[in-house]
């Protein structure tokens, strides 16, 4: 089924119309049910909106629920139409029908009741022209029931008179009856045959599934509903001046969790491009949909799960996500109401983080066909495993398993072992493979899973592209603006006897080589950006007023405890202001890839609201993506184009930061141990990297 404004029905989908008395409850069970999933933009361009909505909550529940009454609404009113297709079987009480009367005629009818002054016009020429259901059934392009509905009469005609001027450019000596190769294949080999068309199910069915599996507290739909929480929670606080939007965001996010905090990724993103269709042709019918499976750790509408997050596993893991995305296709598949005899399945994986590995898991239960998971889950609905499936296209953002099984004894993120997951993608199995690597990512606990063999070497049909940035940097998921305040050393206790003279100890000298290197490195120059002044962020924001400029400065951290003297620690402490649509490069990067390999995504415009650029980034994704498609698997940049990238654009994963959170209205924070941190570097401050094993 379908929904279809007025103005865009086809002559074949008249028979389809449901009266809008039935269409109501279907249209709410085909958008809300789970299986379906149907995303806003399909929701607001059927109703002619933006996608650009004002107040940042276009993706809200709020929102959602009041487009789906507004198409409900239009449905009643004959402004949208809810369209059965050849699949589904015929309407409960259908608007046009096909009535034979006593003398032997037969001509098309409708519900005088229902059918508005356009159906009519559109029945009225149907019957003007003697079109019957078996020519409605041709709906290839040329076929009758290609036709515009509401334009039928004009665009009909101008079909005729280009038959016949194509049979009057023929031989004379042919004496074929039929049009020009011009018509649909359909009609075309009835006509060939000397047989009427007819309206057979197509013998072949073919489904096309993109599978979207998102990376850890990476979760679309908590993500748009911070929009809503800010929007609502902080507009009268924003517009007396007391809170800017960023600090808003960074209170509610705190409050909220992590996978509310945390925007959509490009997986999320990239899910929203992939077309949706159906389509009939001479080798059958064809489907595309995707599902989506949000990200580890994470619950839509409900709090995130601490032992999902840490370790990979339990309900919210990494099994459980690729379960459920199973799951998910097959409610589809059975919705569709197919079971036996799908002719071909061809699948699209896209993945972040601990979703890439879900990806990769996903693949290998893939190729052990019905005794996989998705095999499983598609006979719990009665589906019958496909006659070929074809892994087309695997795209992955930056894999890391980061599996912690207890259970194992495995109690390190950082390790080779990730049992019970399989991360192994075998390239005998998959027809092409994308990896977009993050360079300058180097947490211990974010080590890199490659799809490089054990040799370093890289399958022919796989490719593996390393892009500046950190680990969300390539994924996604980072706001568009982030006052980002952290401390990038451990913690450096000076010696009791020196807390008046901190700047007289080895301890200050170490941090001034390392404040060296990091500027060395160009995490802060020209194109730094101005640093708004913050009363959210620690530590002790009291202590050193306004900012202006980009920093990276040794700062003391006092305790008057224990007495006499108190204690002093050093840290190097870098604040600075990051935007975040440097992400958007490689979420450009990889829909081009995936389009090359037949992947259906829609375009993707460097001004459109998803995929939009600020300027000085456009030539540079521009550039990064013609180095891609030439071969070029390492970007070399010019040294303008990499400072303006890290300086502006390129987020400094590693600190040793504490732990906040936010408990009843305050804001608390937690040190595990003086040098503990999730977020710690590599010793040798080079990543960690698994072979593809």
């Amino acid at each position: 089924m379908k929904i279809v404004s007025t103005w865009d029905l086809r002559a074949a989908d008249l028979p389809g119309l449901e009266s809008p008395f039935f269409a109501a409850s279907k249209t709410k069970s085909l958008i809300l049910d789970h299986a379906h999933n149907a995303n806003n933009g399909e929701l607001e361009r059927l109703l002619g909106r933006s996608r650009d909505s004002p107040g940042g909550s276009r993706a809200s529940r709020s929102y959602r629920a009041a487009m789906v009454e507004e198409v409900v609404r239009r449905i009643d009113d004959g402004e949208l139409w809810l369209v059965h297709e050849v699949v589904d079987g015929e309407p409960s009480a259908p608007v046009v029908y096909w009535r034979s009367s006593d003398d032997g005629q037969a001509q098309w009818a409708l519900d005088d009741g229902i059918a508005n002054s356009e159906i009519r016009s559109s029945v009225d020429a149907l019957n003007r022209h003697g079109i019957t259901p078996q020519q409605l059934a041709s709906q290839g392009i040329g076929g009758v029931g290609h036709l515009g509905a509401n334009q039928f009469d004009a665009e009909y005609r101008e079909k005729q008179q280009e038959e016949a001027r194509q049979q009057r450019s023929t031989s004379e000596n042919s004496n074929t009856s039929f049009p020009a190769q011009s018509v649909a294949p359909l009609a075309l080999s009835a006509a060939l045959n000397n047989e009427p068309e007819t309206t057979k199910v197509p013998q072949e069915i073919h489904l096309e599934i993109g599978i979207f599996t998102d990376g850890t507290l990476n979760n679309a739909e908590n993500s748009r509903e911070l929009e809503e929480r800010v929007a609502k929670e902080c507009v009268q606080s924003f517009e007396r001046g007391e809170i800017s939007e960023e600090e808003c965001q960074y209170w509610v996010g705190l409050a909220s969790g992590g996978s509310y905090r945390n925007t959509p990724s490009n997986v999320a993103k990239l899910r929203d491009l992939y077309e949706e269709s159906n389509s009939v042709d001479d080798t059958g019918l064809t489907w595309r949909f995707w599902v989506y499976a949000p990200g580890i750790g994470t619950k839509t509408g409900g709090g995130d799960s601490a032992v999902g997050a840490i370790t990979g596993m339990g309900e919210t893991g990494i099994i459980s996500q690729v379960e459920d995305a199973f799951l998910q296709v097959a409610r589809r598949i059975y919705a569709f109401g197919v079971s036996d005899g799908i002719a071909s399945l061809t699948i699209d994986l896209f993945g972040f983080s601990r979703g890439a590995a879900s990806a990769r898991h996903a693949a290998c239960e893939i190729n052990r066909g019905a005794e996989g998971s998705l095999g499983r889950a598609l006979m719990m609905k009665g589906i019958g495993w496909p006659e070929r499936v074809v892994i087309r296209f695997v795209g992955l953002f930056d894999t890391v398993s980061a599996v912690i099984n207890p259970a194992a004894l495995d109690l390190s993120p950082s390790n080779d072992r990730n049992d019970p997951v399989n991360v192994y993608l075998d390239p005998g199995s998959v027809k092409h493979a994308v990896h977009l690597v993050a360079a300058d990512e180097y947490r211990e606990n974010f080590a890199l899973n490659s799809l490089r063999n054990a040799d370093g070497e890289i399958p022919k049909n796989f490719r593996e592209i390393v892009l500046p940035g950190a680990h969300s940097d390539v994924g996604g998921g980072y706001p568009d603006s982030l006052r980002e305040d952290l401390i990038i050393s451990k913690y450096h206790k000076v010696d009791d006897d020196r807390t008046d003279r901190p700047d007289q100890t080895m301890q200050w000298d170490n941090l001034e080589e390392l404040q060296g290197i990091k500027i060395s490195e160009g995490w802060i120059g020209d194109f730094s950006l101005p640093v708004r002044s913050s009363e959210y962020h620690d530590p002790s924001p009291e202590e050193l007023g306004p900012f202006g400029d980009a920093s990276l400065e040794i700062y003391k951290i006092k305790s008057e405890h224990p007495t006499p003297r108190g204690r002093v620690e050093l840290v190097l402490r870098m604040v600075r202001n990051i935007r975040g649509e440097y992400s958007r490069v490689a979420l450009h990067l990889m829909r081009t890839l995936a389009a090359q390999t037949g992947v259906p995504f829609q375009h993707l415009g460097f001004d459109s609201p998803v995929g939009r650029l600020p300027n000085d980034l456009i030539a540079i994704s521009r550039e990064i993506t013609g180095k891609v498609v030439a071969g070029e698997d390492k970007i070399q940049l010019r040294a303008d184009q990499k400072n303006l990238i890290r300086q502006r654009y390129t987020h400094h994963s590693v600190n040793y930061d504490p732990l906040k959170f936010v408990l009843k209205d305050a804001l608390f924070q937690l040190r595990l141990g003086r040098n503990f941190s999730p977020n710690a570097p590599v010793s040798s401050g080079e990543r960690i990297i698994h072979r593809n094993l």
